[in-house]
């Protein structure tokens, strides 16, 4: 299995972009809700970059998700990377119904 950081900051990066996309915030947008650069959203999302804990708490209310959201879960970060990939393809699409008609568990 690759780094654990390099994982977390991976997986962290896929949520925060499914998240951003599914509620139809621009990289810039969201990067000025929160006082930062467009790179550093770039960044985040691609996992070259560390996320801090309190930037977690920042981009989720940013984007009014929960932090949990954004945090990928012990199973994601332990399981084959393709698996997770395909779950995370799964939760953007529900996030993308939900935003846009509501109401899908």
């Amino acid at each position: 299995m690759e780094n654990l950081a390099v994982r977390v900051n991976s997986l962290f990066g896929q949520r925060l972009a499914l998240a951003r996309r599914s509620r139809r915030v621009s990289q810039a947008e969201l990067a000025n809700r929160v006082g930062r650069s467009r790179v550093t959203i770039a960044n985040l999302e691609s996992g070259k970059q560390n996320v801090q804990l309190h930037q977690v708490f920042t981009l989720a209310a940013a984007l009014d998700v929960p932090a949990t959201e954004l945090i990928p879960d012990s199973v994601m970060v332990t399981q084959d990377p393709q698996t997770a990939i395909t779950e995370a393809f799964i939760q953007a699409t529900k996030l993308t119904l939900q935003s846009r008609i509501g109401g899908i568990k």
